[in-house]
């Protein structure tokens, strides 16, 4: 037993032990876990965002106009998720009448009258079957005719020239948070008493981060993708906004960081699009539409976060439990 209790090997590796469990305790729980810190993650958000910038749009269909962003932002009223149209296409002057059914549609397709069974609706078409076939030719298949809104849909995409402009479209997101366990709120927007701030600044993580005005074409290269590539077809982007505070050392420290990422599987099948219309009335009060299929950017803005505060309780557990491994060792 004397030989054990004057082991000089023994005694070095109990120093050892102890010293690594005091490095443990001191390192990795009370520096970089904070764990004599009180977390809260049921971060409170709320987002609000507007979009500017206007394009001229040159249509071979519609002619001139002038686009801004109660054009080509849905829905307008400033959420967490919104949509901007891209690219378009564009059916003009639609009225309810009779016409030819699509041949891209499969069960618009037809050889004699029975394959047209009036007042039946066309699958994935565009109107309802009014009993004729109207062939192309005595040797080829032709389409059903159907009523609806005619002319049908044009499946040629629109080439006009504002998809770049749409790059220099900036983005103004404001975010409101606040973690309730510590009554502790913050706006990711700077306080200053330039009123001329915003209107000049672009975000940016080292010069400008408190600056919320992002330009839409360094949110799409963030992702690693080419910005005409996704306007072309459409795609989905996130926008993850990261709010990590130690509230112990004043609100000052607490900063969100920003990080974008594509949400969608990209392929060339993938698209992001759907339709709508506008309609008037004509000088005879008859109804008219402009069909609209547009393609854009779908941006979702995500908010998470956590905030920790030097609270006793968790301190001492902590310290408890060091004390515990130190008497294991």
């Amino acid at each position: 037993m004397l030989k054990y209790k004057n082991s000089r090997k023994l005694g070095i590796l109990y120093g050892v032990i102890q010293l690594c469990i005091i490095g443990y305790l001191i390192g990795w729980v009370f520096v970089t876990k904070k764990s004599y810190q009180a977390v809260e993650e049921s971060i409170q958000s709320s987002v609000v965002t507007k979009v500017k910038g206007v394009v001229p749009i040159n249509s071979s269909d519609t002619g001139f106009s002038l686009w801004g962003p109660e054009d080509y932002v849905i829905p307008p009223h400033g959420g967490a998720n919104l949509f901007i149209k891209t690219n378009f296409i564009e059916t003009p002057n639609q009225t309810l009448d009779n016409c030819a059914e699509s041949d891209r549609v499969p069960d618009g397709r037809c050889s004699d009258d029975d394959d047209c069974p009036p007042d039946e609706a066309v699958r994935a078409g565009h109107g309802i079957k009014t009993g004729r076939c109207l062939k192309k030719d005595i040797n080829d298949t032709g389409t059903c005719e159907i009523y609806g809104w005619c002319p049908v849909e044009t499946s040629q995409k629109s080439h006009v020239q504002w998809l770049g402009k749409a790059e220099n479209f900036t983005i103004f997101i404001k975010n409101f948070i606040r973690f309730p366990r510590f009554s502790f709120s913050k706006s990711n927007v700077r306080e200053t008493q330039d009123r001329g701030y915003l209107q000049t600044c672009n975000y940016d993580e080292l010069a400008h981060p408190y600056c919320p005005i992002f330009r839409l074409g360094d949110i799409i290269n963030k992702t690693g993708h080419r910005f005409q590539d996704i306007a072309q077809a459409g795609g989905a982007i996130g926008i993850l906004i990261n709010w990590d505070c130690n509230l112990d050392i004043g609100s000052s420290q607490c900063h969100p960081k920003y990080s974008f990422i594509r949400l969608d599987f990209y392929s060339s099948i993938t698209t992001f699009n759907f339709r709508y219309a506008r309609y008037y009335k004509n000088a005879a009060g008859q109804t008219y539409r402009t069909l609209y299929k547009v393609y854009g950017i779908r941006l979702y803005i995500m908010v998470h976060g956590k905030a920790g505060e030097f609270r006793i309780i968790p301190t001492l557990i902590n310290i408890g439990s060091g004390l515990a491994l130190l008497g294991a060792g």
